[in-house]
């Protein structure tokens, strides 16, 4: 009865109504289910068909749990990835498995749809990412997109 942990990353849409709690300790945690379908062209029916769907539940935690709660709604099409946890339990005698994915990172697919990123300043552009090279010159306040200023090793 433990989780097993593996990374994933799923394309899809928001299936379900995103909700969005402050516990009582103070931390924010926000959910919604997944849906993945696998799509595959037919060539008798000229034309791609559904395949096998995939239900899985999204956790968010923190400041990615106030920014999701804020962002999404059900019929979004997101791409999420964290660590895939598969518990089982056991209901009325029944032996049961629940996976989902707590949520490292969650974003706009934007295969159906336009995105306008809005920044709140707080993620500054000139704090460095470890084990990356200083690609980007800071940005200053009003300015447009970063510069350029180096390539990948």
């Amino acid at each position: 009865m433990g989780w097993n942990d593996t990374a994933i990353t799923v394309v899809g849409v928001v299936a379900s109504e995103v909700t969005h709690r402050e516990l009582a300790s103070g931390v924010s945690r926000t959910s919604f289910r997944i849906l993945s379908v696998a799509r595959r062209y037919d060539t008798d029916a000229q034309g791609f068909v559904d395949g096998d769907k995939l239900f899985l539940n999204v956790t968010c935690w923190r400041r990615l749990a106030d920014e999701v709660g804020k962002a999404l709604e059900k019929g979004d099409s997101v791409i999420v990835t964290g660590r895939l946890r598969n518990r089982d339990y056991e209901l009325d005698g029944n032996r049961r498995n629940v996976s989902e994915i707590e949520a490292a990172a969650v974003g706009a697919s934007l295969q159906w749809g336009r995105v306008a990123i809005e920044h709140d300043g707080s993620g500054s552009p000139d704090v460095p990412i470890p084990g990356m090279p200083d690609l980007v010159a800071p940005r200053k306040e009003g300015e447009g997109v970063p510069e350029v200023v180096g390539a990948l090793p």
